[in-house]
């Protein structure tokens, strides 16, 4: 069942992409991303603090569209 949610989620998440600013930002390495969360009390994994991250960059993104775009 849990396959089958995450699986759900992906597909939902490339059809909102198209949502989501094409801003290029500069962005933290994994491993030190990792790090800092670590760091910051989270008992994460690599790919969950990869998954963490990419969230991360998608609010900075349409933050940056809403506050820096007259659309």
């Amino acid at each position: 069942m849990k396959n089958h949610h995450k699986e759900k989620n992906k597909i939902s998440y490339s059809q909102s992409k198209k949502y989501i600013p094409s801003i290029e930002l500069k962005k933290i390495p994994p491993e030190k991303a990792l790090h800092l969360l670590r760091k910051a009390g989270y008992d994460i994994n690599e790919e969950q603090s990869e998954e963490i991250m990419e969230f991360i960059y998608i609010i900075v993104k349409l933050t940056l569209k809403e506050f820096f775009t007259s659309d």
